[in-house]
This record gives structure tokens, sequence and C-alpha cells, in this order.
């Protein structure tokens, strides 16, 4: 494994969340580090993915975002870029008719999408509102089964404790 490219993928990452937070005011940069460690195992190019995947659609400015599009060009290659361009959704693009649907064609997105959206959907748990919660797990799962994979079996309930996502075990019920 290349850690140079690895290092190099969390300091984009952080440059882009390290100030961000989720619906819950969870740090999202825990968010990013475990969806890529949900695809490490499959090789450095979907780890780097699974870090990377919300930095274009989450940068907050122009600037920034021309920054991280530099950084990417100069130290990945071609098969991650891609990859990091099929998991930006274009503004105006239909999530299920269009965006889904281009993803899938690469290999490296839709595993790290489905990373995505499993550890969204193992998350769900923890929204109080009923309604919501609700409705976020159906279209997560919806997502997954679109993917190709059971989405009801994907939720494996996680907690963050101290900025780190693992899975909910009787030792913290």
């Amino acid at each position: 494994m290349n850690e140079t490219l690895i290092t190099q993928a969390t300091k984009i990452a952080k440059k882009v969340h390290e100030h961000q937070v989720d619906k819950k005011n969870y740090p999202y940069m825990s968010h990013v580090l475990d969806v890529a460690s949900r695809v490490s195992h499959l090789g450095e190019s979907f780890e780097i993915v699974g870090l990377l995947h919300d930095a274009i659609e989450d940068s907050e400015s122009d600037d920034l975002l021309n920054e991280i599009l530099e950084e990417m060009n100069t130290y990945f290659d071609e098969e991650v870029l891609e990859a990091i361009k099929a998991m930006t959704k274009i503004p105006g693009e239909e999530y299920f008719n269009e965006y889904l649907p281009r993803l899938k064609k690469n290999k490296i997105a839709l595993q790290v999408k489905i990373a995505d959206s499993s550890h969204n959907l193992s998350k769900a748990h923890l929204i109080e509102e009923k309604i919501l919660q609700d409705k976020l797990r159906n279209k997560y799962i919806k997502v997954l089964n679109e993917l190709g994979v059971d989405g009801k079996n994907c939720e494996k309930r996680i907690i963050n404790i101290d900025g780190k996502w693992i899975r909910k075990s009787e030792k913290y019920l």
C-alpha cells in the first residue's frame, strides 16, 4: 500500500470536511474515514475514493474546490479521478434515474457508494424524529437495492464515540 497517496487523500479530505458536521452534529470527517475503512480491503484506489467521495460536492468555496481539484489531478491516476467524478452528483441530475445509473458504471464508485449508503443507513437510528428516521432509512435501503445489494441487510447499527463510528454492541447499550 502506498501510504503517501492515502495520506494525501486524507489531507485533501480534511481541508474540505475538517469543520463540517452531519445532521446530528458529529464530525463529518468521521463519516469519510468510516466509508474509506469499509472499502479499504478492496484496495488503495477504493480507499482513496472513499476518503474523497464527498470532497467536490462539499467544498464550501470555488477557491477551495479549485485547490483540491488541482491536488487530485496532481496526485491521483485516471482510475481514481474517474471514480471521484462518478461519485459526484451533477447539479440538476435526477438521483435514481440519472445519478445512480451513471455511478454504477464505475466499479470503484459503486463499491464506495454502497459503503457510503450503508454507513448512512446504519446511523439513521440516531435520528430522534421517527418520520425523518423512517424516510431516510427507506431512502438508503432503496439506494442500496438499486446498487445491487440487499439494503435491509446492510443496516448494522453504529454509534459515534470520541469522533469514531463503531458497531453498536451490547457493551454500549
